[in-house]
């Protein structure tokens, strides 16, 4: 358990290094929701008084999704910092280590969450100039579900990556599944807004649920149904990708 433990704090030490000495990639993270921020959220304020629209305000409605779609778009593209591992030699190197296969999963991931946790808070602090105020206790809880959602999207990232070896290839297949889920999420605009068969469709979407339970704990409003539903979506994802990531890392680093 503790050359475990070392393991880990060695490979998560090593990629956080690496993330300090280049920072730029945690920033350039935040450039796309600061821009929605700026330039999309204000056209929202039109059909805040349209019949079906969820929120008292824009920033009620919009925030909360928008800490989700940089938890999707963001840890979905970790895998492509194992391209360049794999192409300087990196993971070859590892074969002939002692070095315990699942610090490796962890590490990876690890690195992940950091960022997406950093960038989240920074989100937040940004979206209270634009009227954003929510519930200490509902956004901890939040942020935990984010968390939930990097793991298993960052974990789904790094086993493609590991199996395809290639940028194009990568940024195909994270885009052919990531971009119908964001859609009919309901992050944009709500969901009550589509056709019937829109709406029938989001419901077997895992992030819908992620997007409405956002809105919920963002107003301090634990206690419901579908932030229940979206916990225990995202703790048997999170589960099920990391298992993937752990089995095909093993296979990669044999």
């Amino acid at each position: 358990m503790k050359k475990f433990l070392i393991d880990t704090y060695i490979i998560l030490k090593e990629e956080l290094r690496i993330l300090i000495r280049n920072p730029f990639w945690v920033f350039i993270g935040l450039f796309e929701p600061v821009v929605y921020l700026l330039l999309f959220m204000p056209f929202l304020k039109g059909v805040t008084s349209a019949p079906g629209f969820p929120a008292e305000s824009t920033s009620r409605f919009f925030v909360p999704g928008l800490i989700v779609m940089t938890a999707m778009f963001n840890s979905s593209y970790s895998g492509f910092g194992v391209l360049d591992l794999l192409e300087n030699g990196f993971i070859e190197r590892l074969r002939v280590t002692p070095v315990n296969r699942l610090s490796l999963v962890l590490g990876f991931v690890l690195q992940s969450v950091i960022v997406l946790l950093i960038q989240s808070i920074i989100i937040c602090i940004i979206s209270l100039f634009f009227g954003y105020s929510p519930s200490f206790t509902g956004l901890v809880l939040l942020f935990l579900l984010v968390l939930l959602i990097a793991i298993t999207l960052s974990s789904i990232s790094y086993s493609i990556a590991f199996l395809v070896k290639d940028g194009g290839m990568l940024a195909s297949v994270i885009n052919f599944f990531v971009l119908p889920l964001f859609l009919l999420s309901g992050i944009m605009l709500p969901l009550s807004f589509a056709p019937k068969i829109i709406q029938g469709i989001a419901m077997v979407n895992p992030f819908t649920y992620a997007v409405n339970a956002s809105r919920f704990l963002s107003d301090g409003l634990i206690a419901q149904n579908t932030v229940v539903i979206a916990f225990i979506l995202f703790i048997i994802l999170s589960i099920l990708t990391l298992q993937w990531f752990i089995r095909v890392m093993k296979e990669t680093v044999a």
